[in-house]
């Protein structure tokens, strides 16, 4: 603290109070280890490449000496605007000398300008990690009519992954895509590896008391507040249920990943009729579009899957998955075949879903391809084929599909 206050003392004496002299108390402050750790600790985001910014200041204050020194051998006055005085000194009487130090100083303004930018790019692509919740043998809360917590957390996820993964700003990864359990510690190991940009881990809420009810988001860091704050807005707005706010909670996932996190709850299972809703598809559709358009509105990016939907010309059919995650989708009858989408019907059922020059490839195996509405859709006798699916039509109703794994 001594130094610091005999370098302030010095800079403010040797060049009064002007920008430069500022700058440099700046870069002073930010040499004070306790001021860096509280700002690191405040403001992480001016820390994110630390190492360069250093380097750059260090250049910077070597490209600023080496001017002076040019202007002084050609025998002029540098001189900085002052801020309380923008009129030069009375010994800067030449105006060449007075353009060559505004020319030094735009330069300098101009390359800061130009890092800023290339800073800005570079960390352009936002990644985001989401997270079922529970999982495997850790089925999370049971509803009143045996409904699982872990199989609506999937579901959701698997929804919030397709609406983000075609917007070029953003990287999406799972934690998990099948019923598989992870610790605590695994789940912010994937985040914290890649790094990503934000963690959001789904659940369903649950009491003791069956009329509890209401939408809520937790954050465990202040710099996560605001994300959780907008999320918030926007789903409990699409669930329609109780406001219970954004608000701290000391939760793993939430503590010891390093980036914005939040946890969402988006309704109580444990309620009777909230529980009815949070396995209702076209719900579940709702809040996973609700909370794209809050994580992309929070990030500054547009929302670039919001199109308008193109009608099918085929019939359509319901078809109904009976996984521990399953949900109901919608299919088209195409000249008397059943095609249904084919992510996330495939990957309930175990499989690995990609994407080779416009077909849907099923664990790497071609298969034949219809896209609709920018969808990819697969015949139901290859879901047969290469996952082993069993899948029924009701004679009554033949438009009614129902798989089984």
């Amino acid at each position: 603290m001594y130094d610091f206050i005999v370098d302030l003392i010095h800079t403010l004496f040797k060049n009064g109070l002007t920008l430069s002299s500022l700058g440099a108390v700046v870069f002073l402050i930010l040499k004070q280890r306790k001021m860096k750790a509280q700002l690191r600790k405040f403001l992480p985001w001016m820390f994110q490449d630390d190492n360069e910014i250093k380097a750059y200041m260090a250049n910077q204050i070597v490209i600023m000496r080496n001017q002076e020194i040019i202007m002084r051998g050609m025998g002029l006055e540098p001189w900085s605007a002052n801020i309380l005085n923008e009129k030069p000194p009375e010994s800067v009487s030449n105006l060449n000398r007075y353009y060559l130090s505004s020319w030094a100083i735009t330069t300098y303004a101009q390359l800061v300008n130009k890092y800023t930018i290339r800073r800005y790019l570079k960390m352009a692509k936002k990644r985001i990690v989401i997270d079922a919740g529970h999982g495997a043998q850790d089925p999370g809360a049971i509803g009143p009519t045996g409904k699982r917590e872990k199989d609506f957390n999937l579901t959701m996820a698997l929804k919030l992954d397709a609406l983000l993964k075609g917007n070029e700003n953003l990287q999406v990864s799972l934690t998990r895509r099948t019923d598989v359990f992870l610790e605590l510690r695994q789940r912010v190991k994937i985040a914290n590896e890649q790094p990503a940009d934000l963690f959001i881990s789904i659940h369903a809420n649950s009491a003791t008391a069956a009329t509890a009810s209401g939408t809520e988001t937790f954050y465990n860091r202040t710099t996560s507040a605001p994300l959780a704050g907008v999320i918030q807005r926007h789903m409990q707005a699409a669930t329609g249920f109780k406001d219970r706010g954004a608000r701290y909670g000391n939760f793993a996932v939430i503590r010891d990943t390093k980036m914005d996190a939040v946890l969402l709850e988006v309704g109580f299972i444990s309620n009777p009729e909230e529980e009815k809703k949070l396995f209702d598809n076209d719900f579940q559709d709702r809040v996973a579009l609700a909370v794209a358009k809050g994580i992309c509105e929070y990030l500054g990016v547009p929302f670039e899957t919001e199109k308008p939907a193109v009608q099918a010309p085929y019939p359509e059919m319901t078809v109904t998955v009976h996984t521990d995650a399953g949900s109901t989708y919608t299919g088209y009858n195409i000249k008397g075949i059943t095609w249904v989408p084919s992510r996330p019907i495939g990957e309930l059922l175990g499989g690995r879903i990609g994407y080779v020059k416009s077909k849907v490839t099923i664990n790497g195996e071609p298969v034949e391809t219809q896209n609709i509405n920018g969808v990819g859709y697969v015949t139901a006798r290859d879901l047969t084929k290469l996952l082993g699916a069993r899948i029924f039509w009701d004679k009554a109703e033949p438009s009614k599909v129902e798989i089984y794994h």
